[in-house]
């Protein structure tokens, strides 16, 4: 490492508690007397880069759900199945002498968008066939992104999806007359499955969402979680619904219709997105269990984040323990990790940056410990920042607290941090950054500390 040394008098030293109390002069660096403090600088610490794979994260309980398929030859596609219970909600009573018309769903995307939005998209719906809530045993009730639940075989219906970045667009789907027929009879007969919501959910489970087009690049959000609609106007439906028509024998042009909706939190808080990751032929194909590592040097000089399919950045900082040896007394002022996405790694198309990124401490096995806080206690997170001539992004994350501790007590089995994305933006988007190593450019990552020593 190399240092850059500055002096600074003492009344700025009489500012700092950590100041030495028998007035000792100190040759580090540059001699300097007791009434003096060498203020230094360093950002040259060798650093290791790996991507890892995080075990499991949470995918129920966000408001939004999402739907896609990420095609991405680097660090692996991510296909998503969206399973969400659903309720009657009419409750209804239909004139005996009706007559079954059709079982339709209808939805429109909320205008969250990723890849191509000039090609339709195809999604298959099934009907589940386990109920959408966790184990028993399960240590926290949430959905996570493994949960796989068995469905039919045969679709109830297949949509068309027909995206635009501007405005909602309706998307209907006539479903299985079968199923229309059955929900008919047992509404006329007043059956209690259709009456209460427990026996309804024990009854029908719900349904997955399956994208059909799997061949580029597409990810939206067109759920919006515990929203009822408020008006019998397709046009204005705020979440998918499915709609059993019906008509009296006498009137041809009756469109009356019972509502079935996305369950609310307080009836089935579990709707999630299952998904499914293949990094066949990528670097990152043995990436198996979690404290499986892939670094830098085998993977192109690269390391990836992946929201979607929990690939996350580890860093390791193995000559953090010399700034230890610099001086008996040192403060740590400010520490800042600095990361650079890889030039033309990214756009805003297919390839778009995650919004946020937090720091956490890990040890050998890639457990997250816990997560960095700044010198206030907030979380040491940073949100993508543009600046420069050219508006070029970056990560800068605050790691004084980090810092401190490595020089308070040094030891090489917590000189590593994970840089990861939040659990929801994993959940609900389709995102990654592609990080140059150290020994590429020396300038993509690096750790900035200045300290006083006195």
């Amino acid at each position: 490492m190399k240092f850059r040394n500055f002096l600074i008098y003492s009344a700025l030293i009489c500012a700092i508690p950590a100041c030495d109390n028998d007035g000792d002069s100190l040759d580090i660096g540059d001699v300097f007397s007791d009434n003096q403090a060498v203020m230094g600088y360093v950002d040259t610490f060798s650093l290791k880069l790996s991507t890892i794979k995080v075990d499991s994260f949470a995918t129920s309980g966000y408001q939004n759900l999402f739907l896609g398929y990420y095609k991405d030859e680097f660090a692996g596609n991510v296909l998503t199945e969206l399973y969400a219970p659903i309720v009657n909600s009419s409750r209804i009573t239909i004139p005996e002498n009706s007559i079954y018309d059709s079982l339709v769903i209808v939805f429109k995307p909320n205008g969250v968008w990723v890849g191509d939005t000039v090609t339709p998209k195809v999604v298959n719906i099934y009907r589940v066939l386990q109920k959408i809530e966790p184990d028993y045993d399960a240590e926290q009730q949430k959905m996570f992104n493994h949960h796989r639940l068995n469905r039919d075989t045969t679709p109830l219906a297949t949509v068309t999806l027909r995206p635009n970045p501007l405005r909602s667009l309706v998307s209907t789907a006539r479903m299985s007359d079968e199923l229309g027929r059955e929900w008919f009879r047992m509404i006329l007969e007043s059956d209690d499955v259709m009456s209460k919501t427990e026996y309804f959910l024990d009854y029908f489970k719900g349904l997955a969402f399956v994208p059909q087009t799997t061949d580029f690049t597409w990810g939206m959000g067109f759920v919006r979680s515990g929203m009822v609609p408020t008006s019998n106007q397709i046009e204005d439906a705020t979440q998918f619904e499915i709609r059993l028509y019906y008509r009296k024998p006498t009137d041809e042009e009756d469109d009356s219709y019972m509502t079935f909706v996305l369950a609310t939190d307080a009836e089935n808080p579990y709707k999630y997105t299952y998904l499914n990751n293949d990094r066949t032929g990528t670097p990152f194909e043995n990436l198996k269990k979690y404290d499986d590592k892939v670094y830098s040097s085998a993977s192109g000089s690269v390391s990836c984040i992946q929201t979607g399919s929990g690939l996350a950045l580890r860093i390791d900082f193995p000559t953090l323990n010399n700034l230890h040896a610099v001086a008996e007394y040192m403060n740590i002022i400010d520490a800042r990790l600095i990361i650079k996405p890889k030039e033309n790694s990214f756009n805003e198309d297919d390839y778009q940056l995650p919004s946020i990124l937090y720091a956490g401490l890990t040890d050998q096995s890639n457990k997250l410990i816990s997560l960095l806080t700044d010198i206030n206690g907030n979380p040491a997170a940073s949100q993508v920042v543009y600046s420069g001539v050219d508006n070029s992004p970056f990560y800068t994350f605050s790691l004084v607290g980090f810092v401190r501790s490595r020089i308070m007590s040094p030891s090489d089995d917590y000189n590593s941090i994970l840089i990861m994305p939040s659990e929801e933006e994993c959940a609900t988007t389709f995102r990654r950054l592609v990080v140059d190593d150290y020994t590429n450019y020396g300038e993509n990552v690096q750790l900035q500390v200045y300290y006083l020593t006195y």
